[in-house]
C-alpha cells in the first residue's frame, strides 16, 4: 500500500484501498507456493506413508484444532481493544475490533506487502479513533511488541524446560536462552526514565525521529507491563499464543502423534519465529516447512509433523481468509464506526480546568 492510499494530501487518514486484482493473484500465489512446498515435504515423508497417516486421522481433534483458532482470533482481537484503550483511550466494542482485526489478517496473508498490510491497517484504525500521528505509531508498535514480548517469554520457559527436562536438542533451545534475556535486558537499559525522557523525543532528522519513536514504543510496552491497565493486555496475549500452540497440539493428535507440552511449545515458536519476517507469502510455505522441520527435530515423525501443520494451517490460514477479506472490502464502513467511538469517547472525557 502507497503513501497515498493510506492519507489525503491535508492529512486525515483515508480508507485503505485494496487492489483486488493484486490480492486474487496473491491468493492464487499463496495457494500454489504453500502446495509446493507440502508436496516437496510430503515427497521427503512418502506418499504412501502421508496416505496411511491420513487415513488414520481423528476427525474429533480437528475439532479441537479449530477451536484453538476461535482462541486465537478472539485473543488478538481482546489484546487490540486493550491496546486502544490503555492510557486513556476509547473504548470500542469487541465486534468492531474484531473487523479491524480480520481484515488486517486478510490484507496481511495475501497482499505484496506482507506484514506491512497489518501494520497499515492497525494505524489506519488507530488514527480513525482520534490519535495523533506520532501517538497511533507509537501505539501500534508498542502493540505488536507486547504481543511479541509475550511470545519470547513463551519461548524462553519452553526452552528452559527443555533444556532441563532433555527433550529437544541444544540448537534450539540455547538461541532462547541466550537470545530473549540479552534483548529483554538492553531493552530494560534504554527504557530506563532518565534515557527515555531524551531519547523519546519527537525531533531531529529523520533517523532521530525512527530512535525516538522505538524507544516510546519500548517504553510504552514497559508501562503496560508495570501498570493495572495496561496489564490486562496480558491474558488476552497469552490467549493468543495458546490458541495457536493449542490448534497445532490437536492437529498433531489428529494424525497420531504424541508429543510433549514442553517440547511442543519449544517447536511451535521456534517455527513460528519465522512469520515474523516481512516477506511476501512467509505465512504460507515459509512458515509450514519451518514449523514442520522444528517439529521433527524433537521427534516427531516427518509425515505426521507435515500433516498436523497442514491441517492447523488449513484453520489459521485458509478458512478465515474468506471473512476477512469481505470486512477487508467493508474497510470504509468500519472506518466510519472507529470515528464514531473515537467521538463518543471524546466527548464522555471531563473538561479540563477553565
Amino acid at each position: 500500500m502507497t503513501d497515498s492510499e493510506l492519507e489525503t494530501e491535508a492529512g486525515s487518514e483515508a480508507e485503505p484501498r485494496p487492489e483486488w486484482r493484486r490480492i486474487a493473484l496473491g491468493g492464487v500465489l499463496a495457494l500454489l507456493v504453500g502446495a509446493g512446498v507440502v508436496l516437496l515435504i510430503g515427497r521427503a515423508a512418502g506418499f504412501s506413508k502421508l496416505s496411511s497417516t491420513l487415513r488414520g486421522a481423528d476427525p474429533e481433534w480437528l475439532a479441537v484444532c479449530a477451536a484453538g483458532q476461535v482462541v486465537v482470533f478472539a485473543g488478538y482481537t481482546g489484546v487490540y481493544r486493550a491496546a486502544v484503550r490503555f492510557e486513556g483511550g476509547p473504548e470500542i466494542g469487541y465486534r468492531l475490533s474484531l473487523r479491524v482485526v480480520l481484515a488486517s489478517f486478510g490484507l496481511t496473508q495475501l497482499v505484496a506487502a506482507g506484514g506491512a498490510a497489518a501494520l497499515a491497517i492497525t494505524y489506519w484504525a488507530l488514527r480513525r479513533v482520534g490519535n495523533a500521528r506520532r501517538d497511533a505509531l507509537v501505539r501500534l508498535i508498542g502493540l505488536n511488541t507486547f504481543v511479541y514480548f509475550v511470545f519470547a517469554l513463551i519461548g524462553l520457559g519452553a526452552a528452559v524446560a527443555a533444556l532441563v527436562l532433555d527433550t529437544a536438542p541444544l540448537a534450539m533451545t540455547l538461541p532462547w536462552i541466550v537470545i530473549i534475556p540479552t534483548l529483554l535486558l538492553a531493552a530494560r537499559w534504554f527504557t530506563a526514565p532518565a534515557r527515555v525522557a531524551g531519547w523519546a523525543q519527537d525531533r531531529g532528522g529523520w533517523l532521530r525521529r525512527a530512535l525516538g519513536v522505538g524507544v516510546a514504543a519500548a517504553w510504552w510496552v514497559r508501562r503496560a507491563v508495570s501498570t493495572p491497565d495496561g496489564r490486562t493486555l496480558a491474558p488476552w496475549a497469552v490467549a493468543y499464543w495458546g490458541g495457536a500452540i493449542a490448534s497445532v497440539w490437536a492437529g498433531l493428535h489428529a494424525f497420531g502423534a504424541d508429543v510433549s507440552i514442553t517440547a511442543l511449545v519449544l517447536a511451535f515458536t521456534t517455527g513460528y519465529a519465522a512469520q515474523a519476517i516481512p516477506l511476501p507469502f512467509v505465512a504460507t510455505g515459509g512458515v509450514d516447512a519451518a514449523m514442520t522441520f522444528a517439529l521433527t527435530a524433537i521427534g516427531v515423525p516427518l509425515e505426521q509433523a507435515l500433516l498436523g501443520v497442514v491441517a492447523y494451517r488449513v484453520f489459521a490460514f485458509w478458512l478465515p481468509l474468506v471473512p476477512a477479506l469481505v470486512l477487508a472490502a467493508m474497510l470504509p464502513a468500519t472506518g466510519h464506526r472507529l470515528e464514531a467511538a473515537g467521538r463518543a469517547a471524546s466527548l464522555a472525557r471531563p473538561a479540563g480546568p477553565g
